[in-house]
């Protein structure tokens, strides 16, 4: 009777069977390793590896812009920025007229202790605004929906209707000198509620605007019209261009723009008093945007982001303690920052 194993046995009958062949009958059986199977690993790992530096490219290029926006911010002290005016002022001033004019802002200027007053020969504005307004979002069932989509078919955004009637508004607020003066005559009592808003500024002799590139999507074929809407009725009205050429981070690059413009304006200021011209000799060729007339209490407009104007105030040489705020709520439409610049 032949023995009975459990499996656990199948083993031991394995072994015993083979020790019962001869040794001249047992088959080998080599194990062949082929050239492919010895590659099979450098294979799958340089394919593992490719397709990392695709995912990882992929990335980088949607993200890139935000690693070159932290290199390239810069944090900027009002009082250096002032100081940056005044060398480039110097350097345009005749020789003796050095340090004898030094710049302050207005809002910061402090009484003469010896109470005497100090001739002013320019005196020039810039003027901060944000942007129009732009969709609302909603609550509706627990989450956030866009009750009017300012996106047009190509994913470019724009004003909103009200965006659009404060872009209007805007232009509104300046006037040539003999209309300021007459609406100022104008009877109150016969004032309406659209009568009633006067001009408060000479026209503006410069127009920047936040670049139309995305700020959270630099690479993006998409674009953010909002700040140059936001300009083009007073544009139009006063026969100006809009200068996108800053985008954020570039705030330093426009404040040195200005400057230059300023510092131009004010060497001629001062070198035509100290060589007893009168001042209407330097203005008499008047062009729109001409340096010369930024110093007559000439002003210019700045549209920008709302994040980014106390880092553009600050470029500009206005800080806390110059008087500006450090924060633009994103709420807030309608405050306008008004920086005064005198020698």
């Amino acid at each position: 009777m032949a023995p009975q194993h459990n499996e656990n046995d199948l083993s031991i009958i394995s072994t015993e069977i083979d020790q019962l062949l001869p040794v001249n009958e047992r088959k080998i059986y080599p194990i062949k390793t082929s050239r492919h199977a010895r590659l099979r690993p450098l294979i799958v790992t340089s394919v593992a590896a490719l397709t990392a530096v695709i995912l990882l490219s992929t990335v980088y290029s949607e993200f890139k812009h935000r690693d070159v926006f932290k290199k390239n911010d810069r944090t900027y002290t009002p009082s250096k920025q002032i100081n940056v005016l005044n060398d480039m002022t110097t350097a345009k001033v005749n020789t003796a007229a050095k340090n004898k004019f030094h710049l302050v802002h207005k809002h910061n200027q402090k009484p003469s202790s010896s109470g005497k007053h100090k001739t002013t020969v320019c005196t020039s504005q810039l003027m901060i605004t944000r942007h129009c307004e732009k969709e609302k979002k909603v609550k509706v069932d627990g989450g956030k929906v866009k009750a009017a989509d300012t996106t047009d078919m190509f994913g470019n955004r724009h004003c909103s209707i009200k965006g659009k009637a404060r872009s209007e508004y805007i232009s509104t607020l300046f006037a040539e000198p003999i209309q300021y003066r007459d609406s100022l005559d104008e009877s109150a009592e016969h004032a309406t509620s659209e009568t009633s808003i006067k001009p408060q500024f000479t026209p503006p002799l410069k127009l920047y605007a936040l670049s139309e590139a995305r700020y959270k999507h630099q690479t993006k074929d998409h674009k953010n019209f909002r700040e140059v809407e936001t300009l083009i009725p007073t544009a139009t009205k006063f026969h100006l261009t809009v200068d996108q050429r800053y985008g954020v981070r570039d705030e330093g690059n426009l404040a040195l723009d200005f400057f230059e413009t300023l510092s131009k304006s004010v060497a001629e200021s001062v070198d035509n008093t100290l060589t007893a011209k009168k001042t209407t000799n330097a203005t008499e060729s008047h062009t729109a945007e001409g340096a010369r007339d930024i110093c007559n209490n000439g002003m210019v407009v700045v549209n920008w982001k709302h994040s980014r104007i106390p880092n553009l105030s600050a470029a500009l040489g206005c800080g806390k303690e110059e008087g500006c705020p450090q924060k633009y709520h994103s709420k807030d439409f309608d405050t306008a920052w008004l920086l005064t610049f005198q020698y």
